[in-house]
């Protein structure tokens, strides 16, 4: 067993070219860009402080947030986002654009809560506050320090699919999968109408799974099997496409048919998989002119 992990801990540490972790770094600040760009933060200033009490994220502020306050950090955000895709202090920026996002989806959400649909970019992006990127002429070192933040990436990514599936396992058992269960989930999912935006085809195709047993429980199980297998899709470097795929499919199927929207999942398993499945020496981005060249250790 300490063979194995030494392995893993090997592999994870690895030396990585920089021009994969700003690759990966500058998805994900789009990834975070386009959530503050397409959400009404104002709308927080209208909820009651009381909404935002506990032990959270933001316990520590009590009051009600100025629309205008809202609006700064959502701006924020933005610049951070744009410094971060131009590489111009990227690390700093980063910090100041999940700062803004976390803060912002910590107040819209109940008593402070970070929103199940913001909470894996949260947690992926974390893994930046810590990493250290490239300078511009740099793009093409091979360094520890370049290679361990996007293979911490994806096992974040990893690690929260599976949690989300032993949660299933732990609180429901195999009846999540076997039992009623989906078919109840979609019928209340249909009647509450969640997004306010659930097509008549969609509501048709809701009710034909919700109607037959195996359609639901094949649906329940698959993705079960989808979120418990994560770790094995993503360690092998030729499967993690397919997995951004599954993911796709999987969240997609779930806002077509109760309106719930998890894009920003998919997003983000996209913003870290995808260059992640390239070869090492392969670059998902034009490297700067300057950074080419042969590569310094």
């Amino acid at each position: 067993m300490r063979g194995l992990w030494s392995r893993v801990d090997d592999r994870l540490v690895a030396p990585g070219p920089g021009f994969r972790l700003a690759e990966v770094q500058i998805l994900l600040a789009v990834v975070i860009a386009l959530r503050l760009a397409t959400r009404d933060w104002t709308l927080i200033a209208e909820r009651p402080a009381a909404l935002r009490d506990g032990l959270t994220v933001m316990s520590w502020y009590t009051g009600t947030p100025a629309p205008w306050a809202l609006v700064a950090v959502q701006v924020v955000g933005l610049v951070c986002a744009v410094l971060v895709v131009a590489q111009r202090r990227p690390h700093l920026a980063f910090v100041g654009l999940w700062i803004a996002y976390t803060s912002l989806t910590a107040l819209w959400g109940s008593s402070g809560k970070v929103m199940h649909n913001d909470v894996l970019t949260v947690l992926v992006g974390a893994v930046f506050l810590f990493a250290s990127g490239p300078p511009r002429d740099g793009w093409s070192d091979l360094r520890v320090r370049y290679g361990w933040p996007p293979r911490a990436a994806l096992a974040v990514l990893a690690t929260a699919y599976v949690v989300s599936g032993a949660q299933k396992l732990v609180h429901s058992g195999p009846e999540w999968v076997f039992s009623d269960n989906m078919t109840w989930v979609l019928r209340l999912g249909l009647s509450a109408n969640l997004s306010g935006g659930v097509t008549p085809v969609a509501q048709d195709a809701a009710h034909l799974v919700a109607e037959h047993g195996w359609l639901s429980a094949s649906l329940a199980g698959g993705a079960l099997l989808l979120e418990l297998t994560a770790p094995l899709w993503l360690a092998v470097r030729r499967t993690r496409v397919l997995f951004v795929v599954s993911v796709a499919l999987m969240h997609g199927s779930i806002w077509l048919f109760i309106g719930l929207d998890y894009s920003a999942w998919v997003l983000t398993a996209a913003a870290v998989a995808v260059p992640m499945s390239l070869a090492p020496d392969r670059a998902l981005f034009r490297m700067p002119v300057s950074a080419v060249g042969a590569p310094r250790r």
